[in-house]
């Protein structure tokens, strides 16, 4: 079981340390506290990336 606030085994293989860096680089970083933060909206679009099959087929799309 992950700790709350961990994002699961994607942090293995990216560590938040890694996206934030990007995230402070490219001027990314949030200002203010958000209901999904930068880091988050990062690792959802790279689970999204990483399993973009099994989306179209739940949305019924071939």
């Amino acid at each position: 079981m992950f700790a709350p606030g961990h994002l699961g085994e994607l942090t293995r293989i990216v560590p938040f340390e890694m996206v934030d860096e990007v995230l402070a680089d490219t001027g990314g970083m949030q200002s203010r506290i958000r209901k999904l933060p930068a880091r988050v909206v990062v690792y959802l679009l790279l689970t999204a990336g990483l399993f973009e099959q099994i989306g179209t087929r739940l949305c019924g799309a071939s």
